[in-house]
C-alpha cells in the first residue's frame, strides 16, 4: 500500500506549525527572575547579589532593562545615604563644607560589575548582530540551492542526498534578524514540501526519512530526561527551553508515529516544569515569611515615630534604632510581588516620619545652642575681667562660682565647643597661675618668719635673768613685742608655734616669779597685758577665765549639795563617820574657792561692759530709761 504524500498548501505557509509544537508554547515562557517592582524595594547587597547572578547568563540581552533599573536603584540608595550621613554630621552644628564623603565599597563593586555587564551585553549584542547577518545570507543561499535542486534532473539518489543535506545545514544555522526570520521560514517550509512533490518520494525513501526523524525525536526525549538528574533548575530549563526550538526544527512525522514520541517528550518536559513549580511554592512560602518579617518591621519603626526626644543620647539611640531596622530590612529577601509596592510604601513612608521629627529636634536643640553659646561668652566676658585680679581669696571664688555656672549651662554646637572653652578655660587658668605664683612666693616669706619666730622661742627659753625685776620685766615686753611683729607663718605651722611660745613666756613668768616672788602679781599682769594685745592672746584669757568660773561654779554646787545633806546626819551616832568626812570636804572646797577667785582677780576681764539700766526722775522726758 503507497503511503500518503504529504501536500502543502501554498496559502496557509504562514500559519504552518505542528499541532503537537504549538502545546509546548508555554514551556518557553519562563518566568522572569526578578520584576521592576521587586527592584525597588531591595538593599545594595541585594543588589549586587543579583547583577552577579545576570553575568552567569550565557545571554544577557533580554535582561538589559532589568539591569538598567537595577543601576538606578543603586545610585538612588547611594544618593540617600551621603544625604543621611551629611544629615548626621551637620546636626549638631558642624558645617557641611567640612565633610569628608565616605567611600563604601559596595559601591566600587557595584560599579565594576554593571560596567561588566554592559561589556557582555555590547558584545553579545555586536556579536548576535554579525552571526544574525551571516546566518540570514547561509539560509538565502539554502533557499536558493533547493530551487536550484527543485530544477535540477539529477537521479533521485543524488537529489535526496542534496536534500538531506540542505536539511542538516539549515537546522546547524542560527537564528536571523526578526524582521527576516519570518519570511525565510515560509520559503523553505514551502520549498520543502514542493520537494516531497516533485520527486514523488518512495516508499523506501519516506522509511528511511522517518527513521532519521524518530532517531531524532528519540535523542531530544533522551535529552529531556536526562535533564530530571540536572541538579540546577535554572539550567534544567535553560537547557529545556533550547531542547523545545531543537523538537520544532526536527523532521515531519505522521501524527500515528509522532504522538508516543511526543508523550515521552511532554512527561520529561513536566516534570521539570513540576520541580519548578515547586521550587516557585517554596520561594512563595519564603516570601510570605519575609513579607511578615517586613511588616513587623513596619510596626517597630511606626512605632520609633512616636517617641519623645528629649536629649542627645536619646535622639542618637532612636537614630541607631532605626538605621538597624533599616539593615535589618536589608538583609530580609524578596515578598510577594503583589504585596512589594506596598509593603516598601509603608516603611518608605515611616522612615521618612522618623527623621522629619529627627530634624524638628535638631532644629530645636541648634536653637538652644545659640541660646547656650550666648550664655557661655558672657561668662568668658566675666572671667576675662577678673584674669588679672590680684584679690585672690575673693576672686578665687568668684571664679569658681563661674565654673559651676558654666556646668549648669547646656551644651554648644561641635564647631564652637572646643573654641568657647579654651577661652573660658585661659582666662580661669591665667588668674590661678598667677594665684600660685604669688602663693609660692609668700610661702617663702612665711617660712622665713617660721624661722626667725622658733629663733625668738630658743632665745626664751635660754635667756639668763637679770638681777633686777625691771630689767627682767622690760626683757619680757620686749620678747613680746618681737613675736607679735615676727610675721605671718603657714597656717599649718601657726597653731604649733603659739602653743610653744605660750609655754615658754609661761616658763619664763614662773622663772622670774621663783626669782621675785614679791612681784608675783605684777609679773601676772604684764603677761596678760602682752596677750591681750593680739586676737590670740583674747582668746586664750577668756579660756582661762571661763575654766576658773567654771570651776568656782562646780565647786559651789558640790558644797550646796553637801551642807543639805549635814542636816540627816541629827543625832545619829553612826553618823559621825561620815559627818566627819562631808566636812572636811566642804571646808577643802571653800579654800579652792578662795584660791581660785583670788587667781582670776589677777586675770584681767575682756568681757563686755554690762548695761545698767538706771530709773531717772520726771522731769518731762519722754524715757524713763537710760541705758550706760
Amino acid at each position: 500500500m503507497e503511503e500518503k504524500k504529504t501536500v502543502i498548501d501554498e496559502s496557509t505557509l504562514g500559519a504552518a506549525v505542528p499541532l503537537e509544537l504549538a502545546e509546548t508554547e508555554e514551556l518557553n515562557n519562563s518566568e522572569t527572575l526578578i520584576s521592576p517592582d521587586e527592584i525597588e524595594s531591595l538593599s545594595k547587597n541585594h543588589l549586587i547579589d543579583v547583577l552577579n547572578e545576570f553575568l552567569t547568563f550565557e545571554n544577557v540581552e533580554p535582561l538589559a532593562n532589568l539591569a538598567k533599573l537595577i543601576n538606578e536603584r543603586f545610585e538612588k540608595l547611594v544618593k540617600e545615604e551621603q544625604e543621611y550621613k551629611l544629615k548626621q554630621f551637620t546636626q549638631d552644628g558642624s558645617i557641611e563644607e567640612d565633610a569628608e564623603p565616605a567611600v563604601d565599597p559596595l559601591d566600587k563593586k557595584f560599579e565594576f560589575l554593571y560596567k561588566s555587564f554592559r561589556k557582555k551585553i555590547t558584545g553579545q549584542r555586536v556579536q548576535k548582530e554579525k552571526s544574525a547577518l551571516e546566518n540570514l545570507a547561509t539560509k538565502k543561499l539554502i533557499i536558493e540551492e533547493l530551487k536550484n535542486l527543485l530544477k535540477s534532473n539529477d537521479n533521485f539518489t543524488s537529489s535526496y542526498n542534496k536534500f538531506q543535506a540542505l536539511q542538516s545545514k539549515w537546522r546547524s544555522t542560527g537564528n536571523v534578524p526578526k524582521l527576516d526570520e519570518n519570511t525565510l521560514y515560509e520559503n523553505h517550509h514551502f520549498l520543502t514540501g514542493k520537494f516531497y512533490d516533485m520527486v514523488k518520494i518512495s516508499n523506501e525513501l519516506r522509511e528511511l526519512d522517518k527513521k532519521k526523524n524518530i532517531e531524532m525525536k528519540t535523542q531530544l526525549c533522551e535529552k529531556v530526561e536526562n535533564l530530571l538528574n540536572q541538579p540546577s533548575l535554572k539550567k534544567s530549563l535553560s537547557e529545556l527551553s533550547y531542547l523545545q526550538k531543537e523538537w520544532r526544527e526536527s523532521g515531519y512525522l505522521a501524527k500515528e508515529l509522532s504522538d508516543d514520541l511526543w508523550k515521552r517528550f511532554k512527561t520529561a518536559s513536566d516534570k521539570i516544569q513540576a520541580r519548578k513549580k515547586e521550587h516557585y511554592a517554596k520561594v512563595k512560602q519564603q516570601q510570605e515569611a519575609n513579607l511578615s518579617a517586613k511588616i513587623a518591621l513596619c510596626d517597630e519603626l511606626e512605632t520609633l515615630t512616636k517617641s519623645e526626644f528629649t536629649s542627645f543620647k536619646i535622639a542618637r539611640e532612636a537614630s541607631e534604632k532605626a538605621e538597624a531596622i533599616y539593615a535589618q530590612w536589608q538583609k530580609i529577601g524578596f515578598v510577594p510581588k503583589s504585596e512589594n509596592g506596598a509593603c516598601w510604601k509603608r516603611f518608605k513612608k515611616a522612615r521618612h516620619q522618623f527623621y522629619n521629627v529627627l530634624d524638628v529636634f535638631y532644629a530645636k536643640q541648634r536653637s538652644e545652642f545659640d541660646g547656650n553659646l550666648k550664655k557661655k561668652v558672657e561668662l568668658c566676658v566675666k572671667a576675662e575681667s577678673l584674669q588679672e585680679s590680684t584679690e585672690w581669696i575673693a576672686t578665687a571664688e568668684a571664679l569658681k562660682k563661674l565654673q559651676v555656672e558654666w556646668k549648669n549651662i547646656g551644651p554648644v554646637a561641635r564647631k564652637d565647643s572646643d573654641a568657647i572653652w579654651s577661652r573660658f578655660r585661659k582666662a580661669c587658668d591665667l588668674f590661678f597661675s598667677n594665684k600660685v605664683k604669688h602663693e609660692a612666693a609668700a610661702e617663702g616669706v612665711l617660712k622665713v618668719n617660721v624661722v626667725a619666730r622658733e629663733a625668738l622661742i630658743d632665745k626664751i627659753n635660754t635667756l639668763q635673768l637679770a638681777s633686777e625685776i625691771n630689767e627682767n620685766i622690760a626683757v619680757l615686753k620686749q620678747l613680746q613685742e618681737e613675736w607679735q611683729n615676727a610675721g605671718e607663718v603657714p597656717v599649718r605651722e601657726e597653731s604649733r608655734l603659739n602653743n610653744v611660745f605660750g609655754i615658754a613666756v609661761e616658763k619664763l613668768c614662773g622663772r622670774i616669779t621663783a626669782s621675785f616672788p614679791e612681784n608675783h602679781k605684777l609679773i601676772q599682769r604684764i603677761k596678760y597685758e602682752q596677750m591681750l594685745k593680739t586676737p590670740k592672746g583674747v582668746e586664750q584669757v577668756k579660756r582661762e577665765r571661763s575654766v576658773i568660773k567654771d570651776r568656782i561654779k562646780k565647786l559651789e554646787t558640790e558644797i550646796t549639795n553637801i551642807e543639805n545633806n549635814l542636816s540627816f546626819f541629827g543625832n545619829s551616832k553612826s553618823a559621825n563617820p561620815l559627818l566627819t568626812e562631808y566636812t572636811d570636804k566642804v571646808s577643802k572646797g571653800k579654800l579652792e574657792i578662795n584660791e581660785l577667785k583670788s587667781q582670776l582677780q589677777s586675770i584681767p576681764s575682756v568681757d563686755p561692759p554690762q548695761v545698767v539700766e538706771v530709773i531717772l526722775p520726771k522731769k518731762g522726758r519722754k524715757n524713763n530709761l537710760k541705758k550706760y
